[in-house]
């Protein structure tokens, strides 16, 4: 049995990771900032078969959330540990034309958040062996207009993860990312986008996520970019 803590599990990728993961058979921590959909998720995760499924608060910005976050992964039968760092957010519009507050929230949760619960779990990792999944995108390598601080926020994360994955070389952790292009999720109800129907699913992103947590112990995969099928949209 493995315990994993999903971050960004109440909806979008998050979410169908969680799910995922509770039909294989993982302990999961599901973290997110809506607590009724928290525990909505937390019915289903062991209806699907988790054998526990722990709704914890958790908005990443705030660090006594994180910390609780935390505490609730201690409290967990000891095991490998994964997590999947899944929480996001995206505004996409004319950089003058945007809040200093917009730009700097994106940079907080996409990269902040992330170097939080990383942080904030490293001892668990350390001491009993562990996967991290940092989902990123693919602007994290390729730059769009209108999206200024995702792109850098995203980029931020991806050179954050190469440079833990050296850190970590030798400990029985191992840092992994995920790319992916342009995903059906609610992120788009606030931003444009390109068509729904040519999007990748989020259930396709975190059937790749959850391959890789499940990679053979005896190898590594550092970095994954998936593409819809016509590609950058």
């Amino acid at each position: 049995m493995a315990n994993c803590v999903v971050t960004g599990a109440s909806s979008g990728i998050g979410r169908e990771v969680s799910l995922l993961l509770a039909e294989r058979g993982y302990v999961v921590v599901l973290a997110a900032r809506r607590e009724p959909v928290l525990l909505e998720m937390s019915a289903e995760c062991l209806r699907r078969g988790a054998p526990s499924a722990v709704p914890v608060v958790c908005d990443v910005r705030s660090d006594s959330d994180v910390a609780r976050l935390a505490e609730a992964v201690q409290s967990l039968a000891p095991s490998r540990l994964g997590l999947v760092n899944a929480a996001g957010t995206a505004h996409f519009g004319c950089f003058a034309e945007t809040s200093i507050d917009r730009h700097i929230e994106q940079v907080d949760v996409n990269l902040g958040g992330m170097i939080r619960c990383v942080h904030a779990l490293m001892p668990q990792l350390l001491e009993h062996g562990g996967d991290i999944v940092n989902v990123l995108s693919i602007a994290a390598i390729t730059s769009f207009p209108g999206a200024a601080a995702y792109c850098a926020s995203k980029a931020g994360a991806l050179a954050f993860g190469r440079s833990l994955a050296l850190d970590l070389r030798g400990t029985g952790v191992r840092v992994m990312s995920i790319l992916p292009g342009a995903v059906d999720t609610p992120l788009w109800k606030e931003n444009e986008g390109p068509e729904r129907a040519d999007m990748l699913s989020a259930r396709a992103v975190a059937e790749t996520i959850v391959d890789m947590l499940a990679t053979p112990l005896d190898r590594t995969v550092t970095e994954i970019v998936l593409m819809p099928p016509k590609g950058i949209l």
